[in-house]
């Protein structure tokens, strides 16, 4: 029996990601799978998703803005707009289950699925979860979450903790390819900064101010995700103090984050729900910045990693060239901190979400 399994989330990669990693799952455990994708009309899923091969379809949904303002009434338009989009497309593809990975895309798809009789499973992916999970999850038939801390605020008999669903190839990559991929030496410490799929203007900003102090040391080398917006000005500010390969390069974007993440020995990131779910996968010891905006959420996930052991955690409005400084070497030269925190990054890390998450789609699709 054919398995038509929807699954939306989109928007960033954050929520993206953890579809496709699904649906890997899916397509080792049957064929007797069909998907269908569904993302963001702007953004990252737009480049992304055609690139799968995967069946996927487009939304014209946006962010729903946090507090009143004049763009209330447009996102609600726009709400009721991507909802009825959603369903003639539920009731063309005619799906057994819905996967909501979360954000502003999974939204409309499971409110359709609710008002066409189509269960639903969704995901939360932040420790503590936002408005539109808290309101869903009424619905869902089960509900998986990557943070155990997101329990209490959850219906309780329906949540399985899974972990965030993870790609193969950030499980998989090694330490060598991410050498090869990145031109790096072997003999150097490698340090992974990163604001996330989208950058981060305040961490790109401390990292080129500490770039002197650190490049400095003479044994480092750091690989610099800026985000597409900000790469350009990154790139001529880190050329104008001489900070070049192998010490340190810039990239916009990786798509193979895998190997990068396999090399380094000390990640600089903010606190995406995704992003720790992928590093502390990998056991690696974290420098959490997280963003202060959209509702704090990333501050529940930094504090609950903070919690376990596996990182050291810097206020936004106190990031600084000298503070990131400060805090990088500090765990350089501190070699047996770093090792109690890679350990407690693997003990938190979890590897089988998205095997897991597939199973329980399957398992609801008889």
């Amino acid at each position: 029996m054919i398995k038509r399994i929807v699954l939306a989330g989109g928007g960033t990669a954050g929520h993206l990601f953890p579809s496709l990693a699904v649906v890997q799952q899916l397509q080792k455990l049957t064929a007797q799978a069909e998907v269908l994708l569904v993302g963001a009309r702007v953004g990252l899923d737009q480049r992304l998703l055609p690139q799968t091969g995967l069946p996927h379809h487009f939304l014209d949904a946006r962010p729903f803005p946090y507090g009143v303002s004049l763009r209330l009434l447009p996102s609600l338009y726009r709400l009721v707009a991507s909802t009825i989009a959603a369903g003639r497309l539920l009731r063309g593809f005619r799906p057994t289950i819905i996967f909501g990975a979360g954000g502003y895309v999974a939204a409309p798809v499971v409110v359709a699925g609710r008002l066409l009789g189509i269960p639903a499973i969704m995901h939360v992916c932040d420790a503590y979860p936002d408005r539109a999970s808290r309101l869903l999850s009424r619905w869902a038939q089960a509900i998986t979450v990557t943070f155990a801390e997101a329990i209490p605020h959850l219906p309780a008999d329906k949540v399985i903790h899974t972990g965030g669903p993870l790609r193969q190839q950030i499980l998989t990559a090694t330490a060598a390819e991410g050498r090869e991929l990145l031109g790096l030496e072997t003999d150097r410490f490698t340090i992974l900064v990163t604001g996330g799929s989208q950058g981060a203007r305040r961490i790109n900003e401390a990292l080129v101010a500490a770039l002197p102090a650190l490049l400095a040391m003479g044994n480092l080398q750091i690989v610099h995700l800026t985000g597409q917006q900000d790469y350009d000005t990154v790139e001529k500010q880190a050329q104008q103090i001489g900070a070049t390969a192998p010490a340190y390069q810039c990239h916009a974007y990786l798509e193979q984050l895998g190997p990068a993440l396999a090399v380094a020995d000390l990640v600089v990131s903010r606190a995406g729900s995704s992003s720790l779910a992928e590093t502390t996968a990998r056991g690696k010891p974290l420098i959490l910045i997280p963003y202060p905006y959209a509702a704090g959420h990333q501050k529940y996930n930094a504090a609950a990693v903070q919690e376990a052991g596996a990182a050291e955690v810097i206020d936004n409005a106190s990031l600084s060239g000298p503070v990131l400084t400060e805090a990088i070497l500090e765990l350089y030269n501190d070699h047996s901190r770093r090792e109690t925190m890679a350990a407690a990054s693997r003990q938190w890390g979890r590897t089988d979400g998205a095997e897991r998450i597939a199973q329980l789609l399957l398992s609801y699709s008889q």
